[in-house]
């Protein structure tokens, strides 16, 4: 990580840094690693002075709304900061779905869906989990859709639904593997192996 950042700094445009900063947040969620996306959203933030806009931008606040939910959950010392980027990443994201449904209403819902976790309100967080999985699902955004349903699989496990969590991580795996992310794929098989020997 530490060379491929040297790199895009030194030899890159902003364009390029921006797209490969996005590139490496995205993974770093999908991967289920909040701590290494919060040190990736830090960095990124020398590629988004100047107001540049571009789906980069907007997929950043997506992401960055993500990691901060999660971040924010855990009770880390930057707290109330990643409260504050996270509420932002929903502002910006509305804005958006209002000009584009199409895009941007299934990362709204996952946004809003980890707003209510964050809150302890589990119907309005199962109900836009739900949402976004579907929206996502219809909008033929795969990789998002196995994305929500990783998250709501996150969800159930907080509150020890070990069998509705083996069953979001089942749909997250089926749309990986339709995307082509086999090390996603590997990865949650060894997670849905270790949620079914609890239920043993």
């Amino acid at each position: 990580d530490d060379f491929f950042q040297q790199e895009w700094h030194r030899k890159g445009g902003k364009t390029s840094k921006l797209i490969g900063h996005t590139t490496r947040l995205y993974l770093a969620i999908m991967r289920g690693d909040m701590a290494l996306g919060e040190r990736i959203y830090e960095m990124g933030k020398m590629y988004h002075k100047g107001g540049i806009l571009f789906i980069g931008s907007i997929m950043r606040a997506f992401l960055g709304g993500l990691v901060a939910f999660a971040t924010a959950r855990y009770h880390g010392d930057n707290e109330k900061e990643m409260i504050r980027v996270a509420e932002e990443s929903i502002s910006t994201i509305k804005i958006w779905a209002k000009h584009s449904y199409w895009n941007f209403a299934n990362k709204l819902f996952l946004l809003e869906a980890e707003y209510w976790f964050l809150n302890g309100n589990e119907k309005l967080a199962r109900r836009k989990f739900g949402d976004s999985i579907a929206a996502a699902a219809k909008h033929r955004f795969k990789n998002e859709e196995g994305l929500a349903a990783q998250r709501a699989a996150i969800f159930h496990l907080h509150y020890n639904r070990k069998q509705e969590a083996s069953s979001y991580l089942k749909h997250a795996k089926d749309c990986y593997e339709q995307w082509g992310a086999t090390g996603l794929v590997e990865q949650i098989d060894a997670a849905m192996s270790e949620i079914l020997e609890g239920l043993d």
